[in-house]
């Protein structure tokens, strides 16, 4: 039997590859940790501009409604045109070619509600669509719907968002799309009768893909709290929970999250990614 044996410069040659691939492979990873960060940075902010969307839809419904004790009379953002068709049941929100709206940020385009009960019923359904909607240079289309509207034991409110195709744009050109459904329990506001203390408990998943056809699912862990006095402050609305991002194509399994914070009002997420940390700052 022949036996081969290798030279001390081949053996160095094979150890020179392998720590070359290794290097590849650790570079590999640390790119990808970039991307995945910023795709879970993205499934957070996008998701977030829904939240936004059915936070305005309390305030107009409360400005339409005579009969809501307590609140504010009127809309209080005069540069956008607010219609109730009451025979369609469609209420139009107008922000034009762009004005400083809600929580000043810039808008412009048109918002749709359908109702199907009551102006601010507390009971039935609204089903939101757009009309080349944009917030702070992020485009929004698709629909949003709010459903199953119960009281609980305890007296808070809870209800479903359900998001069909629901598609974010950003201002790079990239989009997120967004299918599934969340549940929210309106924790605080809803008896004070002023919509920017509202506080409500988000819990369940949502299906994505991004634009390179990354598809993810956005798991929350953890209850998403969303304050919005924090937000009427100028600061993110969601202050506290955690959000698993699972199942994202093209990627090697590992842990992703975002944490959201410890109920500190600030515009600072945490992501994490296998065993990287990233401390994003939210850009508005």
């Amino acid at each position: 039997m022949k036996m081969f044996v290798l030279k001390p410069a081949v053996v160095l040659c094979w150890v020179a590859l392998f720590a070359l691939a290794s290097c590849d492979n650790e570079l590999d990873l640390r790119n990808n940790e970039t991307e995945e960060a910023q795709i879970a940075e993205n499934a957070s902010l996008g998701e977030n501009e829904t939240d936004d969307v059915l936070e305005m839809l309390d305030e107009v419904e409360s400005a339409l409604d005579p009969n809501a004790g307590g609140r504010t009379a009127g809309w209080k953002y005069p540069c956008a045109q607010v219609t109730n068709d009451a025979q369609a049941r469609i209420i139009t929100i107008d922000f034009g070619d762009g004005c400083a709206g809600p929580y000043g940020r810039q808008r412009r385009g048109k918002i749709f509600i359908a109702y199907s009960g009551a102006i601010n019923d507390g009971v039935s359904n609204r089903i939101i669509t757009f009309g080349n909607y944009v917030v702070n240079n992020r485009g929004l289309s698709g629909t949003i719907e709010l459903r199953d509207i119960s009281t609980n034991t305890d007296g808070t409110v809870q209800s479903v968002k359900r998001l069909t195709n629901l598609t974010v744009t950003f201002p790079n050109g990239g989009s997120m799309v967004y299918n599934g459904s969340r549940t929210r329990t309106w924790l605080e506001g809803v008896r004070d009768g002023d919509p920017t203390n509202n506080v409500f408990e988000i819990t369940g998943s949502i299906e994505g893909v991004a634009t390179n056809g990354r598809t993810f699912t956005h798991r929350i862990i953890e209850p998403i709290i969303s304050d919005w006095s924090c937000r009427a402050a100028g600061n993110f609305a969601r202050v506290a929970g955690v959000v698993e991002v699972e199942r994202l194509k093209g990627f090697v399994s590992r842990k992703r999250t975002v944490d959201y914070g410890d109920g500190t009002c600030d515009n600072q997420i945490t992501v994490t990614i296998g065993n990287r940390t990233f401390v994003v700052t939210v850009q508005e």
